[in-house]
């Protein structure tokens, strides 16, 4: 029960508690000291709902903070983008998903978010991948107590029906195509034409290959340590890692392999008037700054509409590589997989398995045994 009493200079105090603490409020009059108090348990309550309920977009703002240091910038930024299209989404009396409270959030809520974002265009893998995203906080949110069971447990993903990237952007290309390719670069005079090469020479991501300096190209290898990334912001810096810690690897040099890297130390020369130092960047954009990954594809859909091959972007360049590979030497795989950087030999495995089962096909086609 709230007291009430005149101090000395005339003014009214008004003594109450919540939750066991002991609040103080004051007013010119009885009145001034009565709203007083209504105005401070209104904040004290709000405090207490945000603390133990908050809205989705206020956790999300902890659930970051509390990965900062363990989450690269670029994943970060990522994910809040997947977030924010969640977010935004509409759901009931003006309020958006993200100003929902935590243990509102119902799975109906959540098939009308997976339903929204799939309905403006994106991709089921797109739409997957952010409720995997959104997945990831409310387990974060059981842990920490925050809510009691995770909503996303009754919501199943959608069944993908696109065409998958590797068959078609991503896609291996033929040797006709990949000869027709470099050709067309290198009668248009392409900026670019050093790096496609190395890409398909290597396999390496367009990130990896845009880190390396010359201090990287050892005598008998190339060493992959870092890739380009990007903050939280947008902005383009040079990792000091690669994409992750099997990334870190070595590519033993070949013969195309040093005449590449040589075309392009000539080319720098040539545009940036000055022999490069050990740590300067090998590939760089025109500019010579930190290479983009849209003007590289950007460049390759110029080439590729002048030579009339479907489009496709530069991950497509280390797809060819590892098929080329695959066709050649697929004893190996195991060696392919520690070239890629990839975590997981099954990876590769069930990255290029199409691949695999052609050569399969092919192999028993020739099989001539004799009896």
């Amino acid at each position: 029960m709230a007291r009430q009493k005149k101090r000395t200079d005339g003014r009214c105090q008004k003594c109450f508690r919540y939750n066991g603490e002991r609040y103080t409020v004051y007013g010119n009059t009885p009145t001034e000291a009565e709203e007083a108090k209504i105005q401070k348990l209104k904040e004290l309550e709000a405090g207490v709902i945000e603390r133990e309920n908050p809205t989705l977009n206020n956790y999300y703002i902890r659930f970051t903070e509390a990965r900062r240091d363990s989450v690269k910038e670029a994943t970060l930024r990522g994910q809040s983008n997947q977030f924010r299209k969640c977010a935004a989404v509409p759901i009931v009396n003006g309020k958006t998903f993200g100003q929902l409270r935590m243990r509102d959030i119902k799975a109906a809520d959540l098939q009308t978010v997976q339903q929204a974002i799939k309905a403006i265009g994106n991709s089921t893998r797109t739409v997957n991948d952010a409720m995997a995203h959104i997945n990831h906080v409310f387990n974060m949110a059981v842990k920490d107590e925050t809510i009691d069971r995770n909503p996303c447990i009754a919501v199943a993903k959608l069944r993908r029906t696109e065409v998958l990237a590797r068959d078609t952007t991503h896609r291996a290309l033929t040797r006709e195509e990949t000869a027709l390719f470099l050709e067309t670069a290198a009668d248009m005079n392409s900026y670019f034409l050093p790096l496609f090469k190395l890409m398909l020479n290597t396999g390496m991501r367009l990130g990896e290959v845009g880190a390396l300096t010359l201090a990287d190209i050892g005598s008998r290898a190339i060493h992959v340590t870092k890739t380009v990334t990007r903050n939280e912001a947008g902005g383009y810096s040079i990792g000091d890692s690669p994409k992750t810690n099997k990334s870190n690897r070595d590519i033993p040099l070949n013969d195309a392999i040093k005449s590449v890297i040589k075309e392009q130390r000539k080319l720098n020369n040539v545009l940036f008037s000055k022999e490069i130092k050990l740590n300067d960047l090998l590939f760089r954009s025109p500019e010579g700054k930190i290479l983009r990954d849209y003007t590289v594809n950007r460049e390759i859909k110029r080439i590729t509409d002048k030579c009339n091959i479907e489009h496709f972007t530069s991950h497509a360049l280390r797809a060819t590589f590892t098929t080329r590979f695959i066709e050649q030497r697929p004893q190996d795989y195991k060696i392919l997989s520690e070239i890629l950087g990839h975590a997981d030999v099954n990876i590769t495995l069930n990255l290029y398995a199409h691949t695999m089962e052609e050569n399969k096909i092919i192999a028993m086609k020739e099989m001539n045994i004799a009896y």
